[in-house]
């Protein structure tokens, strides 16, 4: 099998584990291998016929049932819905949960409007149970009232009601139509409007039972949130007796005012100590310098000034008149005075430094000790007012909730007497005059469209569960055999020529390749020859077996013309016909079948005068089937067969077997053994995948060589055709019959299926 083969059948098998139709699962010969657009039309081509027969049907039941249902008129009112409007009055938020968007509050208000409530109204305000336009044959009497219907024709009705009944929100917008149909017009619109009206009414009624639940349950409330509010105030009020905390809150209170205080205070006396410590520490250093000058207003100032004074002038008088005068002396005698007073004067500041300092640290002492003390009262009063808090709060909120439950009060007061709603009427449904069911135009439409579909779905359907073999590809992607060629549907209606033959009457009928010289279907076996000749290496084979899986697909016919175009190589060609229980090729030859072959197998035939020449067809010998002998099969399955075709081999450069069909008898299998090559025919359109399958495996257990399946009466006008020649087909199928109308077979007229003298063939492609 070639690469193009196997490229073939794994496509082909996959496409059919897919479930694609069978004429989709061929070769493609797109650059991808793909399945196209155009493959699936040809399938649509080739069941035309039952698409166009399921188009019309459904197109003609659709006009039928449309003719056939009665009118009915579509009414519609159109509603607003503000849903989204503000009302300062509206109670609904008490007792409606909040939070919800736009759009599910209109689908919930669409709902309302079809739900049963509604439904069961409207009939009762119209009552629609008493009409027989829309109770139909469960019209109640008018004596009865529709709550005492029983409660199945109670839900027929509201469900009759609800298939009339369609609700539509227009996009973008929050106008609801409320449409109804009805056989009669006037009554749709009134249904129509009462619907509205009573949506109106309903929504209202919800609204006010709202109102009033809501009223009464806060006039219950109110006395105990009252009482719960005025304890919440006293409780508060004695916790702050009890505390201290005084003011507006829990932050504002004396312990707090006084901690602040005293933190100021304890402050103030650390940084006084700091400083009176630091002065401290110097007057312990005794150093009279330092000493003076931090207690600049003391004596031991003055001393040191005046003791720097009296040591400048004694400086300078001692340097200008010497130590020994009288000034001089008198300013050593002062300086001797004042270093003897500083001294004691030093311990005395020192003394005063000291208390000063011991006095400022007791009295931070003393303000740390009230602080620390002022401190632990505010941690109690912190965990005092955690409570204080709580009460507070709840004093607040006891407060406003009363107050705002006293105003909803007053509200309801006023919702009660008041008749609003936030839905209202944009149009009244008005009378329709044209009514909208059936609708032939869409109908019309659809029923094209559904039968297109149907007709297209019937179509792959059928092709997919057909098993027959029409085209090359077929044999090759299903049978996996190679396909040696296409033998095309004969002209003049199928025949090759004149009259059918009966049974017992031997007249010679040309065959197609030599009445119809250049016909198509001559050109096809012209081909043949050619493939066949050259589907061996080496040399071409000599013995050619003809046979078919089942009878009536063309074998003798193609082993007929296939060895008549043997014959016109110019070499001998002997034709045997092997099919000795319904022979064939002496009556299409017009010869006697005595001295045939079944005479020959049995020894009591003459085998030098076996062949047969026909005149006609130089060239060409024919060894009839003989009569038939009581064991056809054991005598073509004896030693003597394979000796007469080894004479014939010998005398002839070409022998042609004609064989029975394979799964009819055994008789074709028993004589492959001695043919070099076996041909298979295939009727198209007529021939099943599994009898050429079975056919091949038989074969094939005997080592038979299967050369190729060739396809017969394949129609030039077909759809399988155009697909394996294209658009060539057709002219080709053209340019062969007008070239047989312009050069005739011989005879005046130039008519196909005549041979002059008015003699009509057998048909080929069924013998």
């Amino acid at each position: 099998m070639s690469d193009r083969q196997a490229v073939v059948l794994s496509k082909g098998n996959g496409m059919e584990r897919l479930g694609l139709p069978g004429a989709l699962a061929m070769t493609i010969d797109s650059p991808n291998d793909q399945i196209s657009i155009m493959q699936f039309w040809r399938v649509l081509q080739k069941r035309r016929w039952l698409v166009l027969g399921s188009l019309a049907l459904v197109v003609l039941l659709a006009m039928a049932f449309s003719l056939i249902l009665p009118k009915r008129y579509d009414a519609s009112a159109r509603l607003l819905l503000d849903l989204d409007g503000n009302d300062d009055l509206s109670l609904e938020r008490v007792v409606m949960p909040m939070g919800l968007d736009l759009n599910t509050k209109l689908e919930t208000q669409i709902r309302i409007v079809e739900s049963n409530t509604i439904a069961i109204s409207v009939i009762k305000q119209l009552g629609l149970h008493h009409q027989k336009d829309f109770a139909g044959r469960r019209t109640v009497p008018p004596d009865r009232d529709f709550d005492n219907v029983d409660l199945k024709t109670r839900a027929k009705l509201t469900e009759a009601f609800h298939k009339s009944l369609s609700v539509k929100l227009i996009p973008k917008t929050q106008i609801v139509e409320v449409h109804f149909r009805s056989k009669d017009p006037r009554l749709a619109a009134q249904v129509a409007n009462a619907v509205a009206a009573t949506y109106i009414e309903y929504n209202f009624q919800t609204k006010y039972r709202a109102t009033l639940q809501t009223s009464d349950w806060l006039t219950k409330q109110l006395d105990d949130l009252k009482r719960h509010a005025a304890d919440s105030q006293e409780k508060l009020t004695d916790y702050q007796k009890k505390t201290g905390i005084l003011g507006t809150d829990e932050t504002h209170n004396i312990i707090l005012d006084k901690l602040e205080e005293l933190n100021k205070q304890l402050s103030a006396a650390e940084g006084d100590r700091i400083v009176k410590e630091a002065k401290y520490r110097i007057g312990l250093t005794e150093n009279p310098e330092l000493i003076a000058n931090i207690a600049p207003e003391s004596i031991l100032a003055a001393l040191y000034k005046q003791r720097a004074q009296f040591r400048g002038d004694y400086a300078q008088l001692t340097a200008k008149y010497g130590p020994s005068y009288p000034r001089v002396l008198q300013l050593q005698s002062e300086l001797r005075e004042l270093d003897e007073a500083i001294p004691p004067e030093i311990k005395k500041v020192g003394a005063a430094i000291r208390a000063d300092y011991q006095a400022s640290l007791k009295s931070e002492q003393m303000l740390q000790a009230s602080f620390d003390q002022q401190k632990g009262e505010a941690y109690k009063l912190n965990e005092e007012a955690i409570q204080y808090a709580i009460l507070r709060r709840d004093v607040e909120s006891s407060r406003d909730l009363y107050d705002g439950l006293l105003k909803k009060l007053k509200e309801a007061g006023i919702m009660a007497g008041l008749k609003s709603s936030s839905i209202s009427i944009v149009d009244q449904a008005s009378q329709p005059v044209e009514p909208v069911e059936p609708n032939i135009p869409l109908n019309l439409a659809l029923s094209l469209m559904g039968g297109l579909l149907g007709g297209a779905a019937l179509a792959f359907m059928v092709e997919n569960i057909d098993t027959s073999l029409r085209t090359p590809q077929d044999i090759e992607t299903y049978c996996q055999l190679p396909s040696l060629g296409v033998i095309p549907t004969l002209a003049a209606n199928g025949r090759t020529g004149g009259k059918q033959l009966v049974r017992g009457e031997r007249q010679f009928a040309p065959p197609v390749t030599l009445q119809q010289r250049n016909s198509g279907s001559a050109e096809a076996f012209r081909a043949l020859r050619t493939s066949l000749l050259l589907s061996s290496p080496g040399a071409p084979p000599q013995v050619i077996l003809v046979t078919s899986a089942m009878m009536q697909e063309g074998k003798t016919f193609s082993a007929l013309n296939l060895a008549v175009v043997l014959a016109q190589t110019g070499q001998k060609t002997l034709l045997i016909d092997c099919d000795m229980r319904r022979p064939a090729v002496h009556r299409c030859l017009g010869i006697p079948m005595d001295n045939g072959l079944s005479a020959c197998l049995a020894g009591t035939g003459l085998l030098d005068k076996a062949p047969v020449a026909i005149e006609q067809i130089p060239g060409l010998n024919v060894v009839t089937a003989g009569h038939m002998p009581p064991y056809p099969s054991e005598m073509l399955a004896s030693e003597a067969m394979p000796q007469l075709v080894g004479r014939w081999r010998e005398q002839f450069r070409y022998i042609v077997i004609d064989t029975p069909p394979v799964l009819a008898v055994t008789d074709a299998v028993v004589c492959a053994r001695v043919a070099d090559v076996v041909v298979l025919i295939a009727r198209s359109g007529q021939s099943r995948r599994q009898s050429l399958i079975r056919t091949r495996d038989v074969l094939r257990r005997v080592r038979a060589n299967i050369v190729g399946v060739i396809v017969n009466d394949l129609s030039f006008d077909s759809v399988e055709y155009s697909q394996y020649y294209g658009h060539y087909g057709s002219e080709y199928s053209h340019y062969y019959h007008d070239d047989i109308s312009s050069n005739g077979n011989g005879n005046g007229n130039g008519n196909e299926g005549s041979n002059g003298n008015g003699h009509h063939h057998l048909d080929g492609h069924r013998v």
